[in-house]
């Protein structure tokens, strides 16, 4: 009796050496109980969404300081991203910041968020990206960002906060560039409207408004009768788009020859007035 008491001793102290070495179960909220351990063997509450914030994540985020945009503009900005172990499928990114006056778009096919350039999977080791439309005041120097990003890895539901800095560039250069030489030609039979080009250098002008100055008999008229004349797709010009102002020149007291137009655009630019002067020329047939 002895020796089979000292048996059931031994197999009971040997199954709860074998109890105690196993992981901890926990329900999540879908019903269906997964097995979850911690380094320290206590158990994680996980419920729908496991947040990363506190590890290394199973994605890494390989873009910590983004290429700059300059202040003013607005400009796609790339973030590179890589999986960890196994794929991440589902991958989409949201961000915010506190930064006054900066905005934040996603891309047209994505809405509300933005998701990678290949397709929505990071398989493992891939390294792919996202990318956000920032538009950025004049004025700012760096916009600092929260990236959420959400994932589907190892059947569970990941998701993650990242922080990045977006530098911004000063705008150094003039702000407008004359984009033609010629303004065309005017019979001195008969009225005509002849047009100027700029071309915009900073990343936006606004309350673009010409006025011309012609020779001594020329006869200037502004569309509508206002004292100026405007661009003609609108009163905006971005960082490389060129437009065109049209006015009407009565060149009946000139004699055929050719002539010049002095031309002088007034714009704002962060809410400051400035402005420049380009010469063009016309020519008056008979």
């Amino acid at each position: 009796m002895r020796m089979i008491k000292k048996a059931l001793t031994v197999l009971m102290a040997v199954s709860l050496l074998v109890l105690s070495a196993l992981p901890a179960l926990a329900a999540t909220d879908s019903g269906v109980t997964e097995t979850v351990t911690t380094d320290s063997n206590t158990v994680q509450d996980r419920g729908d969404v496991r947040d990363n914030g506190g590890d290394k994540g199973k994605v890494e985020l390989k873009t910590k300081k983004t290429a700059a945009v300059v202040e003013g503009d607005t400009a796609w900005v790339a973030f590179s991203w890589k999986a960890k172990g196994t794929d991440a499928t589902d991958f989409r990114i949201v961000a915010k910041t506190e930064n006054d006056g900066v905005t934040i778009a996603y891309p047209v096919n994505t809405g509300s968020y933005s998701s990678l350039m290949d397709n929505d999977t990071l398989s493992a080791s891939e390294i792919d990206f996202t990318s956000l439309r920032i538009s950025v005041p004049y004025g700012s120097r760096k916009v600092k960002l929260k990236i959420t990003a959400t994932w589907l890895q190892n059947g569970e539901n990941q998701k993650k906060e990242y922080k990045v800095t977006v530098p911004v560039a000063r705008f150094r250069g003039d702000d407008i560039a004359q984009a033609t030489k010629d303004a065309g030609s005017v019979s001195a039979a008969d009225p005509a409207w002849l047009e100027v080009e700029w071309t915009g250098l900073a990343p936006l002008l606004n309350d673009v408004e010409i006025t011309v100055d012609g020779p001594r008999g020329a006869v200037i008229t502004y569309p509508a009768d206002r004292t100026f004349t405007s661009l003609y797709y609108n009163n905006s010009l971005e960082d490389g788009e060129t437009d065109v102002a049209r006015f009407l020149v009565d060149a009946t007291a000139l004699p055929p020859g050719s002539y010049s137009l002095k031309v002088e655009v007034s714009y704002t630019r962060a809410g400051r007035a400035n402005s420049a002067t380009g010469e063009f020329s016309f020519e008056v047939t008979g």
